[in-house]
């Protein structure tokens, strides 16, 4: 793709940063901030025991609040990837995809206010409007450990409100001499319905180490196959709308003014299949001239390749609300049972194929130099990117409908915990009703760079007082972008000849699906499924059919004037973007200086560390935009913004800086507690997405009965400043036993610059872009219609009446089956402008962290515990419907793990749960429902070398659902299965 960024103006900080280098003299490596008294919790040993215990001596010793897990425990945890076994830490819970860790939250703060470092270095991430690092890109075998930053520290890089999360990968300095470790096990996925097979994994890690162990390089990569598969009924909005205002015989115990009612778009359930291909590689070379002197090389890199395939059956809704049975709670009205009849006439099926493919890349150098054994001094650069791009014929998604048309009514149960939708045909189903109707074809790209150069070091002036101090300089573009391309015939009576797919189709149904869930033995419906691309070739070969050939019924996309967008034929993505792009630039520059004392008070040893923090950021968002040429009325309720040319938006720009103090304290009050306290002030950036610059209107602006759809566009405020937070954390820790302890903590955060959305209604966006759907030849034409008809017309129906009656009036073009907006007769459209702007709201998040970890004497067995209780202020109110932000993420949490590990066995069974939780709001607000899940594994040392083992995921086969205002207002609720692992390491 050829993409528009803006021109490099920086010259690479990798080069000038280290060219300047030379002139300073070398420096450390980070290594000394790990020697010291940092605060990690960090276990090097195998074997459950030793290293919880040795995690248990490191927390004791620590200061300040931070976890951290390595490579063996992570190992023995049955996790699949960093994100898995991080939820196993107090405070931390996870977002999953397709069954799998993907996303990180702290102490109630979602992905995007955790900040992902890899060896100390910020990392770039691909998501193109969000800040969330996506850890289902790492595999676990491809890092050495794993650290979480609860408390502020000035030395550690700012945007965690939540946590900083660094992850560690292995030198071949720390593990002189040669190692070697393979990994394999086989995957077998239950959730799949479409492959049983048992896919592959496989890890390696080489390292050794030359002369005297001075010169050494650690090779280590991963390859990682899973098919995966996920079944679905959802409705993917919910449409609010003024109170129906009395029963009306058919409405039952209808809401009343006031309320909130919303009824579904429409009611579906989805198959999707997934195959998921992970790799991950990382060179490591080390060389250490003298004691004093160490140079580090490294270059990562990780690409994730996602195929998916999918089957949907289903209605849409026409949103009539004839006939509905309700509730209304707490001002919020939703129905338990939603009928339609007579109105949308299709009984919809789609199929996909499509795939996405991301990609990090990261090269780093590090140079470490300890001038006296007082001083030491580090320098480390890096350049890394991280992109999404499409991957795969029809791109980043897919879908071509085929409908058959006969449905007389459908009625949706929404009061089971899956959605049971009943449907009335005219005649029963057959592949000669199935026709091709809409299509739409999308592609996402997103690419950023992050250039960063960071000088550190440390004096210390005394054996108990220590002086840490830095500058760092972090550059970042990123760059996001869109296609569209759809077919618009999705409420055509009929749009191919009756048979022309008949051959194409399989039958299916989806009894016994969803048994799993609640209701999901009344879900029953039998469909057709087909191949998307042999939808798409029989398009192709029945447009160019000629008039007298039993299968031409018309032309399926006449001459292109029913696309958004276009690649060359009419079944096929477009590899250029035609939907948005946004292009921003982020430059920070950082300053810090911190002071560590260690001594008694009252014969009490003691520890307390102060620094700050300085930062000061500029950023500069811009838009590629085009000019717009008008709205063409293709087909049905399908009117299509035609676009011209595009230009480059002026640059919009912001900046600020921050002085972040922070303050840490512990005592030691008997031989056996320890007390901490500490202080921060921290800051967490906003999403791109939030400040992009001007907004493009979407492509597709539907009218119903002379009623334009509401269309909102989001207009990004570069100047918005981060969220800024006060931190208090207290916690007390009791050690009464070789590996036993338990802790209590408190935090509280006072969140300020919250981000608050407002709207401003019905703007007229561009005067020169009028809707034929709202003027006079509209009007006139509908009035005419029911005249002579007696009915008020259907889209479709006043479109041909138009072009039957008035085949003259401007803009009505009967060859190019189009109808044009006329400027003067016809009305611009008007857009609802959303933007976002810092609020002198004042948001408190609070909340209990206990862990209680313990060993039965001798006999082998143990467990952990531990749970969180995060309240706050930041809640999203469901009975109003203003504009609102609320805290994403935030709910409670526990874990529990039951371990054996004697006479070279170890054994876990892993429980963990996360409450409801709110997940975000668009039109809707949008709530995960509680979870939890047991995971377990064993594992026997045949030897010295060999390890064998089995896992388990998801051991009862949990299912999981997400909804609106209110739990009958389902968005998704969905089977996972069960996955079971069996492999073996071996160990030289």
């Amino acid at each position: 793709m050829d993409r528009h960024l803006f021109a490099k103006k920086r010259v690479s900080l990798a080069v000038s940063v280290a060219l300047g280098a030379v002139a300073v003299a070398p420096v450390a490596a980070q290594q000394n901030e790990t020697a010291n008294d940092q605060v990690m919790e960090e276990v090097v040993v195998t074997g459950i025991r030793s290293s919880l215990k040795r995690a248990m001596d490191t927390k004791r010793d620590a200061t300040g609040v931070v976890d951290a897990i390595t490579a063996e425990d992570i190992g023995d945890f049955p996790d699949t990837n960093l994100a898995e076994a991080l939820q196993r830490i107090t405070g931390v819970a996870i977002d999953r995809d397709r069954g799998e860790g993907a996303r990180v939250t702290v102490r109630g703060f979602g992905a995007d206010f955790n900040l992902v470092t890899l060896n100390g270095r910020q990392m770039p991430t691909h998501s193109g409007f969000g800040r969330s690092f996506d850890f289902g890109d790492i595999a676990s075998e491809a890092v050495s450990g794993v650290e979480v930053y609860k408390t502020a520290q000035a030395n550690v890089p700012t945007g965690g409100i939540g946590a900083t999360i660094n992850v560690l990968t292995a030198k071949p300095l720390d593990r002189p001499g040669t190692t070697f470790t393979l990994s394999t096990k086989g995957v077998l996925d239950q959730s799949s319905r479409k492959d049983d097979d048992i896919t592959p994994e496989i890890a390696v890690l080489l390292s050794h180490t030359f002369m005297d162990d001075t010169l050494g390089f650690a090779l280590t990569g991963s390859f990682q196959e899973r098919k995966s598969g996920e079944a679905t009924g959802r409705t993917t909005s919910w449409q609010e709308f003024p109170a129906i205002p009395s029963n009306n015989g058919l409405n039952i115990n209808a809401p009343t003014d006031g309320a909130i009612p919303a009824v579904p778009r429409e009611s579906t359930y989805a198959l999707d299949e997934y195959d998921r291909v992970r790799e991950n590689a990382q060179l490591t070379l080390q060389w250490q001239p003298s004691d004093t002197l160490t140079a580090t090389l490294d270059y990562t890199y990780a690409r994730l390749d996602l195929a998916h395939v999918g089957n949907t059956v289903g209605t849409y809704y026409g949103q009539i609300r004839e006939e509905g049975t309700w509730v209304t709670i707490d001002n919020v009205a939703s129905p338990l049972i939603y009928t339609e009849s007579n109105n949308q006439t299709d009984l919809v099926m789609a199929t996909s194929d499509d795939g996405q493919l991301n990609e990090r890349k990261s090269l780093g150098f590090n140079i470490a130099w300890d001038p006296t054994d007082r001083l030491s001094l580090e320098l480390d650069v890096h350049q890394s990117s991280a992109t999404s791009t499409p991957n795969g014929r029809f791109g980043s998604t897919s879908m071509i409908a085929m409908s058959a048309y006969g449905r007389e009514v459908a009625s949706t149960n929404f009061t089971s915990e899956v959605p049971v939708l009943s449907v009335q045909l005219a005649e029963p189903l057959s592949p000669d009703d199935m026709h091709i109707s809409g299509s739409k074809f999308e592609n996402f790209w997103a690419d950023m760079d992050l250039a960063q150069a960071q000088l550190r070091g440390s004096f210390d002036f005394t054996d108990t007082f220590r002086v840490d101090f830095g500058l760092a300089r972090t550059e970042v573009e990123n760059y996001s972008a869109a296609a569209l391309v759809q077919r618009d015939k999705w409420s055509e009576s009929q749009t191919t000849a009756y048979g022309s797919i008949s051959d194409l189709v399989v039958p299916a149904s989806l009894e016994g699906v969803f048994n799993e869930l609640g209701g999901g033995d009344q879900v029953n419906v039998n469909f057709f499924t087909a191949e998307l691309a042999d939808l798409a070739q029989r398009a192709l070969y029945l447009n160019t059919l000629s008039p007298n050939n039993p299968l031409y019924y018309g032309l399926i996309y006449g001459n292109n004037e029913n696309l958004n967008g276009s690649c060359g034929n009419a079944f096929c993505n477009q590899f250029t973007p035609n939907n948005g792009e946004d292009e921003f630039e982020e430059n920070t520059d950082a300053a810090y200086l911190q002071l560590s004392y260690t001594g008694a008070l009252y014969d009490l040893p003691f520890n307390a560390r102060v620094g700050v923090r300085y930062e000061e950021t500029d950023v500069t968002s811009y838009s590629i935009i085009p000019t717009y040429e008008g709205i063409s009325w293709s087909g049905g309720n399908e009117f299509v913004v035609l676009q011209g040319e595009k230009s480059r938006s002026t640059g919009l720009t912001g900046s600020y800086d921050h002085v972040l103090p922070s303050i840490d304290f512990d005592i030691e009050l008997t031989d056996d507690i320890v007390f901490r306290a500490s202080y921060s002030q921290t800051i967490a950036r906003a999403g791109f997405g939030s400040l992009k610059g001007v907004p493009s209107v979407p492509l597709y602006i539907p009218v119903n009965r002379g009623v334009q759809q509401q269309i909102a566009v989001d207009y990004g405020n570069p100047g918005l400043l981060p969220y800024e937070a006060d931190n208090f954390d207290l916690s007390l820790e009791y050690y009464y036993g070789d590996a036993s302890y338990i802790s209590i903590g408190y935090f509280d955060k006072e969140v300020a610059n919250w981000i608050g959305a407002t709207t401003v209604e019905d703007v007229v966006y561009d005067e020169n872009l009028v809707h034929p759907g709202l003027g006079s030849l509209y009007q006139d034409a509908s009035a005419a219609f029911q005249a002579a008809n007696g009915a008020i017309p259907s889209e479709t129906e006043l479109r041909e009446y138009i072009f039957s009656n008035y085949p003259s009036a401007p803009g009505v073009d009967v060859d190019n089956n189009a109808i044009y907006g006329v400027i003067g007769r016809d009305n611009p459209v008007v857009v609802d402008v959303n933007t976002v702007t810092n609020s002198d709201r004042l948001e408190s998040i609070d909340g209990m962290e206990l862990a209680w970890q313990h060993n039965f004497w001798d006999t082998g067995v143990g467990f952990i515990a531990n749970a969180t209780f995060a309240s706050g202020s930041a809640e999203y109110d469901n009975s109003s419907d203003e504009a609102q932000n609320a805290l994403q993420g935030l709910s409670d949490t526990r874990n529990f793990i039951l371990f054996y590990d004697k006479y070279g066995l170890q054994a876990r069974v892993a429980y963990n749960w996360r409450d409801t939780y709110f997940d975000g709001n668009n039109a809707q607000p949008a709530y995960v429902r509680e979870y939890d899940q047991w995971d377990g594994n064993i594992t026997y040392d045949v030897n010295d070398s060999l390890t064998v083992y089995v896992e388990g995921i998801n051991l009862t086969n949990n299912t999981f659902r997400s909804y609106a205002r209110s739990e009958l207002q389902v968005f998704a609720a969905g089977v996972q299965g069960t996955r079971y692992n069996v492999g073996f390491r071996y160990n030289l």
